[in-house]
């Protein structure tokens, strides 16, 4: 039965995810079971899939349908291994196309500006370094005074955060391109103290990890005295956008962002074009 090939694959993958994969899949893992669950896996045939993908789109995001897709695939190459089948019928089937994606807005230039001029407000160097690194949340506060080379002008990103509750622990970069050096720029080289501890930045009162509701505090906190709105994440997303607006090519800026394909670098780049279109298209038409 499907579900036995699923729980089989769930039992064998789900040690290995990190928290926010698990969060991800198991909905998807669920739902599969609930279509397929009484299905002999020899019985599904990729029409089959095909039309259940194809009701499933219907008015979910393109993220939220390939996941789903894949958990599919995942499962029935379990079965494919395991000699349930002869071969995954889910192979065969891709996503709808012109699928709704979500896109994460950048902040606006008015964002930007707080940003900057807000450095000085208590954990207001936290935005102003993920503006000016591209750190990630999680990199962010995972980097020491020991990762920063100022002779050498260099950020070493090796490691993140991550939350399980309220308790902050280490990870590894979940891919090579995660573990990346960024250029420490003059503007955050001046706002950093002049003797950086070797511990980290960002820390508890006896120099540990914050924890997950000390971040959200002192964050609600300065976004409350400084009238910046955005999340970290929208903020990396604001030095993808100076990466762009700076003329730095593609590949370079998929190594600066850590992405691990060039595809998410060239999705915010897309985005950012259009937006520079639509403005473009509007001094066009007031001077043609």
């Amino acid at each position: 039965l499907f579900k036995d090939a699923a729980d089989a694959w769930w039992k064998e993958i789900e040690p290995t995810l990190e928290r926010n994969t698990v969060k991800s899949y198991r909905p998807a893992y669920e739902r599969a079971k609930e279509h397929y669950g009484k299905y002999m896996v020899d019985e599904i045939t990729a029409k089959e899939i095909d039309e259940y993908i194809r009701n499933f789109s219907v008015k979910r995001s393109r993220k939220t349908v390939v996941t789903q897709l894949q958990i599919i695939r995942q499962i029935l190459r379990k079965a494919e291994i395991d000699g349930a089948i002869r071969y995954n019928p889910a192979t065969a089937v891709r996503p709808p196309r012109n699928l709704p994606q979500k896109r994460r807005e950048a902040p606006s230039k008015t964002q930007v500006d707080l940003i900057k001029k807000s450095s000085g407000l208590p954990f207001g160097l936290f935005a102003y370094l993920v503006y000016h690194t591209g750190c990630r949340r999680g990199e962010a506060l995972a980097l020491c005074g020991s990762d920063i080379d100022r002779k050498k002008k260099l950020i070493h990103i090796t490691k993140s955060v991550y939350y399980e509750g309220n308790s902050p622990h280490i990870k590894q970069p979940k891919t090579e391109k995660g573990t990346r050096d960024v250029p420490l720029l003059d503007a955050l080289d001046k706002a950093l103290p002049k003797r950086l501890k070797k511990g980290y930045l960002f820390a508890e009162p006896d120099g540990s990890l914050l924890t997950n509701d000390h971040f959200t505090n002192l964050y609600d906190a300065y976004r409350a005295a400084s009238g910046v709105t955005v999340t970290p994440h929208q903020i990396r997303h604001g030095y993808a956008t100076a990466l762009f607006e700076n003329g730095i090519e593609p590949k370079t800026a998929q190594t600066l962002l850590g992405h691990a394909q060039l595809s998410t670098t060239m999705d915010i780049y897309t985005h950012v074009c259009e937006d520079v279109i639509s403005e473009a298209a509007k001094k066009m038409n007031a001077g043609f």
